[in-house]
Formats: C-alpha cells, structure tokens, sequence
C-alpha cells in the first residue's frame, strides 16, 4: 500500500518531492551511462546562459522565478566544474556577466540532442488527460512503475538510430565527418586525403565495408572496415559532435562486431592514439586488447595497436 498517496490532495506536496526526485535521479543515471557530466538540477540555469548568450544572475533569476542566492548556488556549481565563465561588467563593475566556456559549449551540443529525446518521453509521460492533478499524478506513477523513465529514453534512442551501408552518393558525407574528426583532434595526413577523397577505390573496390549511423534521418556517424594486408581494419569513425552523447560510436562498433562474426572473420584490428581515452575504453570494453605495433604505421597519430579476436 502506497500510504502517501491515500493521503491524497493533503500530500500533495510529498508526491510531487517524490516525483522529482525519481526523475531527477533517471535522469542523473541517462547522463551517467552517456559519461556525460552534468546534474539535472543545473539545467534551468545551465541552458538559460545558454540561451541568452551573456547574461546577470539577476536576470537568470527573474527569467527563471528563482532566487538570487540560488541562482548563486548554480552558477557557482557551474563554475567549478568550468562549464561557465565569470567576468565584470564593462559599464557597471558590480555586476557580473556570465557565458558558457569551451567545456560549456561542447557539453550543451552533447546535451541537446539527450534533452530532445528527454523532453518527448516526457510528453509521452504526461500525455494522460485528467480535471484532478492528484490523478494525473497518479497516472505518471503508475506509468513509471511499469518501465522507468531511464529504459524509456534509452529505449527512445535506440529505436531512434539506424545502421545503413555505404553508397557513392554518400562519399562526401563520409569524407566530411571524418575530416571534421581529424582537424579537431589531430590533423589531417596526405593518406587520410587519399582515402577520403576516394572511398570506393580505397576501401569498397578493395573488399571493404563503409557503415553509416542514421539518427532521426539524419546521418550522424561513420565507421570503415578496411581490408588491410594484417587483416580487417576498424577505421575511419567518427560521430558528429552533437551526438557524441547518445552512444552512437558504440552502435558503430556493434555492428562491425556482428557483421565481422557473420563473414566468419578470426579477428579484426585496431590502430589508434592513447590520448583518446574514451576511445580506448570503449574498444577495451568490447574486447580488443593491446598488442606490439610495428614501426611502419599507415599513419603517424598512431601510436597503439589493438586486436578483438571473434
């Protein structure tokens, strides 16, 4: 017997605590198993800065029907894990005027394609029409109960993300996502041009594969299995940065995973760079370990050679 909820509209109060707080903590886990860092709580604010580009704590307060002190609270959260930054106002040295730093920017472009699928489950969630608040409360327990709203947002992406194969009409999307990858994390080699600039001659003419990942029709990611002289070759991933967030390189690496076990290959191979650690873990976690790499490398950045055996 669920004793809060006999009180009825007197409890009213409790149960909506109650409620946020299942959600808030769905949500905290969503973020979590997405290694993204960011609490719930802060996004009012966070996405508000956002918003407004540059703004006072007394306008967030105001824009959101919060307290100044707790607006404070907020910013200095922010601050301190320096998704924000904090500087004097040029005509009025008592105020302070706040901006989202580099960290900020790169960590909302993963958050908003998350808070997109958030937001209609959430619709979905509240969807039951009542004149009595207490029973639309009600319904919103009950729905959780049956599946949490955690499984129903990953379950909303899932079902959100299609793998599709390589066609000539899609060579300029894969050499773009790629050297959008490149140029941020490293920078581009004359044999990543070559094979960018060419992927059927490269890659599909010499036996290889080329997956595309579709999110929402859109297509958001690319991976290459390469048939190189050591065997196949997992190449050439990248995953655009606004949706690095919804595990779209591990739906990537799946697939490659199955479709190399189907073609009965012994193993597929790796080269990559160490300071890429989420990489690195994440071909860890699927079972590729380190093994010695040869002086000559197709490519300088690598510097770590890994091998999944199927």
């Amino acid at each position: 017997m669920d004793k809060l909820k006999s009180f009825g509209e007197l409890a009213l109060g409790s149960r909506l605590k109650r409620l946020s707080e299942t959600l808030m903590k769905d949500v905290k886990m969503i973020y979590k198993s997405l290694y993204i860092d960011f609490e719930p709580t802060h996004m009012p604010v966070f996405k508000t800065i956002y918003e407004e580009q540059k703004i006072s704590i007394g306008k967030i307060a105001n824009l959101l029907s919060i307290s100044q002190p707790a607006i404070t609270q907020f910013t200095n959260k922010l601050e301190k894990k320096k998704l924000i930054i904090t500087s004097t106002d040029k005509t009025d040295r008592r105020k302070k005027i706040i901006y989202l730093s580099k960290k900020g920017k790169e960590t909302i472009q993963r958050l908003q394609p998350i808070w997109e699928v958030i937001d209609t489950e959430m619709r979905n969630l509240t969807r039951f029409q009542s004149h009595k608040f207490i029973e639309q409360i009600d319904n919103i327990e009950s729905e959780l109960q049956k599946k949490s709203f955690y499984n129903r947002v990953h379950d909303s992406i899932k079902t959100k993300v299609a793998i599709i194969p390589y066609s000539d009409e899609s060579a300029q999307l894969f050499h773009d996502l790629n050297m959008e990858w490149l140029e941020k994390y490293f920078y581009v080699e004359e044999h990543d041009r070559d094979v960018l600039e060419n992927p059927r001659s490269y890659i599909i003419d010499n036996n290889g594969f080329i997956f595309f990942a579709k999110y929402n029709d859109n297509i958001v990611g690319t991976v290459a299995l390469m048939n190189e002289p050591g065997g196949y070759e997992l190449s050439k991933m990248a995953v655009l940065p606004n949706y690095q967030g919804l595990k779209i390189g591990q739906k990537l690496m799946d697939h490659c995973i199955q479709f190399s076990k189907e073609k009965n290959w012994s193993a597929i191979l790796i080269y990559s760079n160490t300071k890429l650690f989420p990489a690195i873990n994440m071909y860890r976690k699927n079972g590729f370990v380190e093994i010695p790499i040869e002086k000559n490398t197709p490519y300088e950045r690598g510097n770590i050679k890994m091998v999944l055996h199927l």
